[in-house]
């Protein structure tokens, strides 16, 4: 018969923390490399640049700007998102902050994508490519999460970096 662990020999797990479990490195590789395809699909002769995908964590991560992101049509283009984000002018100067915040959660995640085969990036250049290559598809709660990713790249496509940069007053 097997003993019993007395209570000082039992392991102890901390709590998982729910915001770990989306904000991690390899989830986070998967929202990069999706607002990578989408920038792809939308502009195939050309790469979204590293400083691009510092803006994808700290839009889709958050909540409100997720939904406004989510209720945003892709026809309608980042401009109407922004829009929606200076409908409440501290929103809109959050982005600034939340970027700065999840600049280390962005690297790690750029690390996770490559290590995975995801993303290659070119450093003569800095430009970023999402490789071609098959994802598990994502569980039901997440999938507005990559889908507004892959949303986000395309509208990025659509315009020059700094004017991304500059709609949604982010300095790099």
């Amino acid at each position: 018969m097997e003993a019993l662990l007395s209570q000082s020999e039992v392991p102890y797990f901390p709590p998982v923390d729910p915001i770990m479990l989306v904000q991690n490195p390899a989830f986070g590789a998967h929202l990069l490399w999706s607002f990578g395809r989408g920038f792809q699909a939308e502009k195939m002769d050309a790469l979204p640049s590293l400083p691009s995908y510092f803006l994808v964590l700290p839009l889709i991560l958050h909540a409100r700007t997720l939904a406004d992101l989510k209720s945003t049509n892709l026809p309608s283009g980042l401009s109407k998102f922004v829009v929606k984000l200076g409908e409440q002018r501290e929103r809109l100067m959050a982005v600034h902050e939340r970027t700065l915040r999840m600049r280390e959660l962005t690297l790690q995640s750029v690390g996770a994508g490559i290590a995975s085969g995801l993303l290659n990036i070119n450093y003569a250049n800095g430009l970023v490519r999402a490789n071609d290559v098959s994802v598990p598809r994502p569980p039901e709660r997440l999938r507005f999460h990559v889908a507004s990713a892959e949303k986000l790249g395309r509208w990025s496509a659509r315009l020059p970096q700094g004017q991304v940069f500059q709609l949604l007053q982010v300095d790099v």
